[in-house]
């Protein structure tokens, strides 16, 4: 099993007024971890078909260490799902912060664009 983890400091750049990360750059980390676990497993171009879920449960502040951690728990006939779990360092030294969470959907496509089957399963 593929599991993508992408590892980032939040800088002042990417924060808005109130010093906190702005959604949509989450958003888009995460999407970009879970394209990268959903290319891996499926050993081929995928595309975001969907995000079936998102959640936000608290800000994330400038300074902040977290993982994207994406994982794929589900294979269909060309699609995928792949969950995303946000983690945030504890500034005390205590077990990580679930920050945030989300659900995507890809599908494995061919050189056209196509959707194709993906050879694998999730016990392999």
């Amino acid at each position: 099993m593929k599991i993508s983890k992408m590892s980032r400091v939040v800088f002042l750049g990417e924060t808005n007024q109130r010093g906190v990360l702005f959604g949509g750059k989450l958003m888009a980390w995460m999407d970009e971890t879970a394209g990268a676990a959903a290319k891996r497993f499926a050993c081929s171009e995928v595309v975001t078909a969907a995000v079936e879920q998102m959640r936000f449960y608290k800000p994330i502040p400038v300074g902040a260490f977290i993982d994207v951690v994406g994982e794929v728990i589900h294979v269909g006939n060309t699609s995928m799902k792949v969950q995303i779990q946000v983690l945030m360092d504890d500034p005390k030294g205590g077990e990580d912060i679930l920050m945030a969470d989300a659900m995507f959907v890809y599908v494995s496509i061919d050189e056209e664009g196509h959707p194709v089957k993906i050879n694998r399963k999730l016990d392999e």
